[in-house]
């Protein structure tokens, strides 16, 4: 039995881009394939000052406390049971970036020398509220990439805009992500002829988002909003919502679980994913959205975004931060019914490069080369 280590900052139910790849990564694993074990070792996601053990079919959950945040991220510099995990473990997969987890590892690099050390790189930190550490994180960093197999970038674009990686492009392999297959839908949507159009926002709410610029953009067109989910941003754009006097078209959406998360994506008719920079380095939820046969506006980014849901295939790319293109972008989609349709049904077709089954297959395929 092969023992697989997972190092991710939050894990399920923790709802999060990078807490859905390691969701998909192990449960797609364990569904496919025999042979396999994992441990996935995170912080909760919760401010708990105990550390919690779940058991489930192949698969332990560690948990450890989480005393302090600072924007989102856990202040947890002591990850006491990683020695012994990666003594009892084959394959080590951290995933990238989590900077109180990877200051832990290099303490136990000479432990992991006998073990094989996998690293996902799920964004680049260069443009995002964390840049300004770069100098002294990305040496730290660096000691971990000498050290590392293999590194798994989730798109080619990724890789491209990352000076840090060019070095190890020997080691770089690609592994577009992937969805959950319950969110797939079996039909493209049909244009909705006799009500508002519906537009769907789910993300975490931070600045890098850019929800305050889709709320600017259906300031005067006639559509409803739903913003799914929670973040420190919430007050001030429900403050944003109040101030342009549009509640009546406007909903909020927090601590919303998997039930409730599929109902939106079925009752919706629109996508937008407003991000301003490339902290967001992929946007699953566009696969979840894509996989409900919604068209999609996404923006213009150096990184993951643009290449999951394709410009003027299944929706439309526009300029980030640019209130005047996204609301043309919505207006051209919503008023022309053939345009729609076939939006709609490209992102079903499109989709399907991302599906579970592939994403794991690869994985697995590396831990057992």
């Amino acid at each position: 039995m092969k023992k697989i280590l997972q190092t991710v900052k939050y894990y399920d139910p923790c709802q999060g881009g990078m807490e859905t790849v390691v969701k998909n990564i192990v449960e797609g694993i364990i569904d496919g394939y025999e042979g396999v074990d994992f441990t996935v070792y995170s912080n909760n996601h919760n401010q708990v000052f105990s550390k919690s053990v779940e058991q489930k079919n192949r698969e332990t959950i560690i948990k450890e406390i989480t005393p302090i945040y600072l924007k989102s991220q856990p202040l947890n510099l002591r990850y006491p049971l990683l020695k012994k995990l990666i003594k009892d473990n084959d394959v080590i997969h951290h995933h990238y970036p989590f900077p109180t987890m990877e200051f832990t590892l290099l303490r136990y690099l000479k432990k992991i020398k006998n073990k094989k050390l996998i690293i996902t790189w799920h964004a680049n930190i260069k443009n995002s509220r964390w840049s300004w550490i770069e100098r002294i994180y990305n040496p730290m960093i660096e000691r971990l990439l000498d050290r590392a197999d293999v590194i798994v970038v989730t798109s080619p674009q990724l890789f491209e805009a990352s000076g840090l990686l060019q070095k190890y492009k020997e080691k770089v392999i690609t592994i577009p992500l992937s969805f959950d297959p319950k969110f797939l839908s079996a039909s493209s949507k049909s244009y909705p002829e006799e009500r508002n159009f519906e537009i769907l926002f789910v993300g975490k709410l931070r600045k890098y988002k850019g929800v305050e610029y889709l709320i600017k953009a259906i300031e005067n067109l006639d559509v409803k909003l739903k913003i799914v989910g929670n973040g420190e941003e919430l007050q001030s754009l429900q403050a944003l919502v109040e101030n342009l006097q549009i509640g009546n078209k406007i909903n909020f959406y927090s601590d919303v679980d998997d039930e409730q998360l599929s109902k939106f994506y079925k009752d919706a008719d629109l996508f937008v994913l407003p991000s301003i920079n490339e902290a967001e380095a992929f946007g699953v939820v566009q696969l979840e959205a894509m996989a409900n046969a919604l068209p999609v506006i996404n923006t213009k980014l150096q990184s993951g975004v643009p290449y999951v849901s394709l410009d003027n295939f299944s929706g439309i790319t526009v300029e980030p931060e640019n209130v005047d293109e996204l609301k043309n972008a919505i207006e051209k989609i919503i008023s022309n019914k053939e345009l729609y349709e076939l939006f709609s049904s490209n992102a079903l077709e499109r989709v399907e490069e991302f599906s579970r089954n592939k994403m794991s297959e690869s994985y697995f395929d590396i831990y057992n080369s």
